[in-house]
């Protein structure tokens, strides 16, 4: 195989992995701020995360966090977050990582007895992944390792 074949694919794969690292300002999270705030519909969420995505930790990752369990309890037009997951592996990737947030463990009763119960008709796949995905976000683990002996007092 010739290798100055791969170089045009090579060069594209290095400026997607550059575009998609882009850097979080302190206007965008500014703004970031502002806008997870005002989130009250699937679509500001979706809209929100695609703005500020590259923003997702620390104060802005918990804003996120709460926006998302806001409308994952209401559970109003969830075939809404059904569509955008759908079509979007990372904006998926990033309910699923919330969803198993420390900060939500209270809440994730309810969200997975919404996605039991309450899973928008055609949606049934997605509501069922969503679950499973938030089973070990419940299932507190275990350290079953035993206990490594503490030195002998001197």
């Amino acid at each position: 195989m010739k290798w100055h074949c791969l170089l045009p694919v090579a060069c594209c794969l290095a400026f997607s992995a550059h575009a998609a690292d882009k850097a979080c300002t302190r206007s965008d999270i500014a703004n970031a701020q502002r806008s997870i705030d005002a989130v009250v519909t699937w679509p500001q969420l979706r809209k929100a995360w695609a703005d500020y995505h590259q923003c997702d930790n620390g104060e802005i990752a918990d804003l996120y966090t709460d926006a998302l369990l806001r409308l994952a309890v209401a559970w109003k037009n969830a075939d809404q977050l059904a569509a955008d997951a759908g079509k979007d592996a990372g904006y998926k990737a990033f309910v699923v990582e919330h969803l198993k947030s420390p900060a939500a463990k209270d809440d994730l009763p309810s969200i997975r007895g919404r996605l039991k119960s309450s899973c928008p008709k055609g949606d049934d796949a997605f509501c069922a992944e969503l679950a499973d995905s938030l089973k070990a976000a419940a299932t507190p683990s275990l350290n079953l390792e035993p206990l490594k002996p503490i030195g002998a007092p001197k």
